[in-house]
């Protein structure tokens, strides 16, 4: 079976991107901000590890919820982005799921239900988001043919990941006697 490499469609909500990285930019402002120009700049690693906590956390959440998310497919294979998983599959694996055939949840062989996070309602974003699942929609129909690729789930670790190390100091910190 012949296994797409680059995806005919793919969707991605762009005002979440937009709000995420204009979210980002202002946690980098405010931690600048604490770190050198607050009056007195911190004395120690705590105090250090504290001015940094809340702003990596928050570019973190907004890494794994607005810039993560997507969809991509082709004529063979689907590739959903989640927060914390990455599901690969042949298109004549997936059946749609919901109000008969039009939800936006998807059950994959092999895997299980998959909600496509990145397509979820939204107001700003509302029309590409309904235009893509009804493209999404019909790619699943048209989809034939036997699975021999079985579909994958590999759960989502990247560098950003590291980005949570100062809130997991802090709040050990919190609980030290």
């Amino acid at each position: 079976m012949h296994v797409e490499t680059h995806p005919h469609h793919r969707y991605v909500n762009r005002p979440a991107r937009r709000f995420a990285w204009v979210m980002a930019l202002v946690m980098a402002v405010v931690a600048v901000q604490f770190l050198f120009f607050d009056g007195e700049r911190p004395s120690g690693v705590w105090e250090l590890v504290l001015a940094v906590a809340l702003p990596c956390a928050v570019v973190w959440v907004l890494v794994r919820t607005a810039f993560t998310p997507s969809v991509s497919w082709g004529d063979e294979q689907l590739v959903v982005r989640s927060p914390f998983c990455t599901y690969e599959a042949p298109l004549a694996g997936v059946r749609l799921l919901g109000r008969a055939g039009r939800g936006g949840a998807l059950q994959v062989e092999g895997v299980g239900a998959v909600l496509p996070w990145a397509m979820a309602r939204s107001v700003f974003d509302g029309r590409r988001a309904e235009a893509a699942r009804r493209e999404l929609r019909h790619a699943v129909r048209r989809a034939s043919g036997v699975v021999v690729v079985p579909a994958r789930r590999r759960v989502r670790v990247a560098w950003t990941d590291l980005l949570l190390l100062p809130s997991l100091a802090a709040f050990v910190w919190a609980f030290l006697p």
